[in-house]
């Protein structure tokens, strides 16, 4: 595993010593708790290997319950995605809004709110297997934002911080108006109520809903105390490392043959001139089948530009190497390759490690995909298609880029994720932005084990034109389907307007599956679009540029960056 600067993934890691889970059928006989699925998160090989035990990933949000029919435009498109809850009820006098109820073995992976300030005081309970008293108490802001029992990386709010703790300081101000993450792993054995004490604003929980019999160790303030997180050394991945340099005509590819046998790639490492991010794909095939094709901008997390960011699985550097630690599988042989999809020569280098796999009935190929489309008309409002899949597998995240022309927030569409031959979406969401985990169309940046954010064309709160990308990795929130899985995302702007989306898909597979994304190399080639810029009126005096010579005293001087709105 490649080294992180900074990120505090690590902390993750539990300060005491466990035995690794079985790569085989034996993990099954161990009973899931709280220790681990906390090792299950920082197990590299967990999400290349069919789940055991099973589970199936289920969602509660308040999305706006007039959602009920894909065939009617006005409902399937609603926006009241607040205020939404199951039902009311009294305990210990108190009346109480459910927000999340399941039945049978479990365990909540993920929960996401908006930190609204008129919220501060408002309080969660968790109750668990039946019983009328909750287990958790705790202020619902603090716990989601990791300012209570929960600290980052496991807790934290997604903001412009590059190093998650700083969010916490006293002097950081903005933290009430932004999102909070929480990804600690809640099981239980028999049953889970989650419950407010007003009425809920905005809130997406994920959790696992395992096979009838398996055996869960509900989660106790106790086993959470004994689980204190601890620093672990981080260590480079382990392997026979190749590597090959070369500047790549229009059309041409550099591929590396992989050590053959049963096998794992460990680490992808990149290197391309900045303008090509899009235009220089990477590829892959393992035991024959080809299972990736993807702009190397979108496979590591940073777009059509170069920014740094990082996450549990990239790093990308200012200098410009990419990162990648996805596990890749294979039992007889494996391919890499970067191709030149644009226009001019490119200067690339692809480096790879490989290391120790022993493949067996619940091994998977690793999948990556591309899907790009320029023009998008953002009236009417339609679902847009990230990927089909048929096949049994597991779903691990994606990274989406968006160009707007104009300032208006893009992000109000939800997705809608499908599986296993359903018609009716399995997760319906409340925004695109809610889906990445931030919140208010504000963040300009942010980085964390989950999700990431590089640096936007425009920072300010209300300006999101030129290009903006978000991913969300998902750890222990994967999404596993036996037959097939289908996530569209739901294209939602304020202006009426014309948007570019490309998104990458990363996604795990047993041998045989198919899809619904070919390359598309003529829309990964086409131009990088420049940064819109600001309005200028020729021979206007900018009023920002000019130096304040006098003013009373009790007046605040501020320079105003949203810039002009729509219509005005």
């Amino acid at each position: 595993m490649t080294a992180i600067p900074h990120l505090p993934i690590v902390a993750l890691l539990l300060a005491c010593v466990f035995a690794p889970l079985p790569a085989g059928a034996q993990a099954e006989s161990r009973p899931v708790s709280l220790q681990s699925l906390l090792q299950e998160m920082v197990d590299l090989d967990a999400v290349a290997r069919l789940p055991a035990p099973e589970f199936s990933l289920k969602q509660a949000s308040s999305h706006d319950r007039r959602k009920n029919d894909p065939g009617n435009p006005e409902t399937w498109h609603s926006n009241n995605d607040h205020d939404q809850f199951l039902h009311t009820e009294m305990n210990e006098g108190r009346r109480e809004w459910v927000i999340m109820e399941a039945n049978g073995p479990g365990a909540i992976v993920r929960f996401w709110t908006p930190l609204l300030a008129t919220n501060d005081k408002q309080i969660i309970r968790f109750y668990f297997d039946g019983s009328p008293v909750p287990a958790i108490t705790a202020n619902f802001n603090d716990l989601l934002s990791g300012t209570a029992f929960v600290h980052p990386p496991l807790a934290f709010v997604a903001w412009n911080e590059s190093d998650l703790n700083n969010q916490l300081k006293p002097e950081f101000k903005a933290r009430r108006g932004v999102a909070g993450d929480m990804y600690l792993p809640i099981p239980f054995a028999t049953a889970c109520k989650i419950t407010m004490d007003s009425v809920p604003f905005y809130y997406v929980i994920n959790y696992r809903q395992y096979a009838p019999g398996t055996t869960v160790r509900t989660f106790t303030m106790k086993d959470f105390e004994a689980a204190k997180p601890g620093d672990l050394p981080v260590v480079e991945p382990s392997g026979t490392k190749l590597s090959k340099q070369v500047v790549l005509a229009p059309g041409e590819e550099l591929a590396l043959d992989l050590p053959a046998g049963s096998a794992a790639v460990r680490a992808v490492q990149v290197q391309v001139d900045p303008p090509a991010l899009r235009s220089t794909i990477l590829q892959a095939s393992f035991d024959d089948a080809p299972t990736v094709w993807c702009p190397v901008g979108e496979f590591f997390g940073t777009g059509a530009r170069l920014n740094p960011v990082r996450d549990w699985w990239r790093t990308v550097t200012a200098d410009g190497m990419l990162t990648a630690r996805w596990v890749m599988p294979y039992q007889r042989s494996a391919r890499l390759s970067l191709k030149n999809a644009g226009g001019k020569p490119v200067s690339v280098k692809l480096a790879a490690t490989t290391g120790k796999w022993d493949w067996d009935d619940r091994s998977m190929h690793f999948h990556a995909n591309w899907r790009g489309q320029a023009e998008i008309k953002t009236r009417p409002v339609t679902d847009w298609n990230f990927i089909d899949v048929q096949g049994q597998g597991r779903y691990v995240g994606d990274t989406l880029t968006v160009f707007s022309p104009v300032a208006a927030w893009y992000g109000e569409g939800d997705e809608r994720i499908y599986y296993d031959g359903a018609t009716f979406p399995q997760h319906i969401g409340t925004g695109t932005e809610d889906y990445y985990g931030y919140a208010w169309g504000m963040a300009g940046f942010f980085s964390s084990p989950f999700l990431s954010m590089p640096q936007r064309d425009h920072s300010a709160q209300d300006d999101w034109r030129g290009y903006t990308t978000t991913s969300r990795l998902r750890l222990l929130d994967s999404i596993p389907f036996r037959t097939a899985l289908k996530l569209d995302m739901e294209i939602w702007n304020w202006a009426d307007t014309r948007v570019d989306y490309a998104v990458g898909t990363f996604w795990y597979a047993r041998p045989g599956a198919i899809h619904n994304r070919e390359p598309q190399a003529q829309e990964a080639a086409a131009p990088i679009r420049d940064n819109p810029g600001d309005f200028k009126i020729a021979g206007a005096i900018e009023c920002e540029a000019l130096a304040v010579v006098a003013k009373p005293a009790d007046l605040p001087v501020e320079v105003q960056d949203k810039g002009l709105q729509d219509g005005q």
